[in-house]
């Protein structure tokens, strides 16, 4: 079902740069919902005239309405486009189209072997070269913190990713120290500690991922000349209901000022979503280890204990965005939350995009200039 659900959004939801291409798109996804084949067999031929026009999803519900409208020649040369677009490259999409009996009429062809035959091929090559950029990457970033933590500190020439651990109880907990390339041992740079989002239905931690590299945070620490320090956290020992977790970022923090030259007056936290709203227990803490905060896409209601917000007005900035489309935390809900609470968090600047969605920073381009121009509010003072 998952994967019907995906073949149907994708048509409904595909945005186009012409808008007929958009309606027609539309068209089809209806008509396909509907089980009026020939009718969306009709559009596709319109619409996918373009073959650089179209997901996968939608090349494989275009083959689904041709089949079922006795033109399997077509089914299968959109079969064929699709995969070349990337169907199947999730294990779960070939069990699916290989079961699917929308298209059981084309299993008798010599094309319907080569093309499932293609998608396992291309499934395998694709997880070899997954496995093989993480190992690449596990043994860059494990590199460069031995070589970071014997290095001689007169080299102002250290830039990248490096992975540590610490110990909690019994839990090996990693974390990544990001180093811009401006960085110089000789002049101490502004941290920024970003608590990332997701964490609830996250069984295990994440370093090992190397897209990991391509989070906005690290964007942000390049262009603002910031060590950017990213824990991980997963559902038992993270952002929502684990104080321990919470307390680790000292402890972190301690470790990394040990290694890289900080400037102990700049450091700023905060996070997305899960992460962001853990950004409000460390704000409302009295201590002295960070200049500001900041939360994105995040809800100020904390699970493990009531935020006291008249602590968000000791002197030290709480910058936070929210778009106003966001369906994960309504931003009605945000809005009453700040508006109920400002009077006393004084520190509080509250922000507000159009829309985004939940996770606007990670929309192209558009949502590394809205983060940047968020963070530079604070981070250039």
């Amino acid at each position: 079902m998952k994967f019907l659900y995906l073949c149907i959004l994708s048509l409904m939801m595909q945005l186009a740069s012409a808008q007929n291409h958009d309606t027609l798109i539309m068209r089809a996804g209806d008509a396909v919902n509907q089980k009026d084949y020939c009718k969306a067999f009709d559009i596709f031929k319109v619409v996918l005239r373009d073959t650089t026009i179209g997901t996968q999803y939608d090349y494989y519900s275009a083959a689904i309405s041709a089949t079922n409208c006795n033109n399997d020649k077509q089914a299968l040369i959109w079969l064929a486009i699709g995969q070349k677009k990337g169907l199947g490259l999730a294990g779960e999409d070939i069990s699916y189209i290989e079961k699917d009996s929308s298209l059981v009429r084309l299993h008798k062809y010599n094309e319907w072997g080569s093309f499932i035959y293609n998608m396992k091929e291309s499934f395998s090559q694709n997880e070899y070269n997954k496995q093989k950029k993480a190992d690449e990457w596990m043994k860059t970033i494990v590199s460069n913190s031995d070589m970071h933590k014997k290095r001689d500190k007169s080299n102002n020439h250290i830039s990248g990713f490096a992975l540590y651990f610490t110990k909690v109880d019994s839990l090996n907990v990693p974390y990544l120290v990001y180093l811009p390339t401006t960085y110089s041992d000789s002049e101490p740079s502004k941290a920024i500690v970003f608590l990332h989002g997701g964490v609830v239905n996250i069984d295990d931690f994440q370093y090992k991922n190397p897209e990991y590299a391509n989070e906005p945070i690290f964007s942000i620490g390049e262009t603002f000349n910031s060590i950017v320090i990213y824990p991980f956290g997963k559902k038992d020992f993270g952002w929502v209901e684990q104080e321990k977790a919470f307390e680790n970022i000292y402890t972190i923090l301690d470790s990394v000022q040990k290694i890289y030259s900080i400037d102990l007056k700049r450091i700023y936290l905060g996070g997305m979503s899960n992460g962001g709203t853990a950004a409000f227990w460390f704000a409302s803490q009295k201590n002295d280890r960070f200049k500001g905060f900041f939360s994105i896409s995040a809800i100020p209601k904390l699970g493990i204990m009531d935020i006291d917000f008249s602590n968000l007005s000791r002197g030290k900035p709480f910058y936070s965005i929210n778009a106003k489309d966001d369906t994960v935390f309504l931003y009605d809900s945000v809005l009453a939350l700040y508006n109920k609470n400002k009077s006393v968090a004084t520190d509080w600047k509250f922000e507000t995009i159009d829309s985004g969605g939940h996770g606007f920073i990670y929309e192209p381009d558009k949502g590394i200039q809205a983060l940047k121009a968020f963070m530079s509010g604070f981070l250039t003072k």
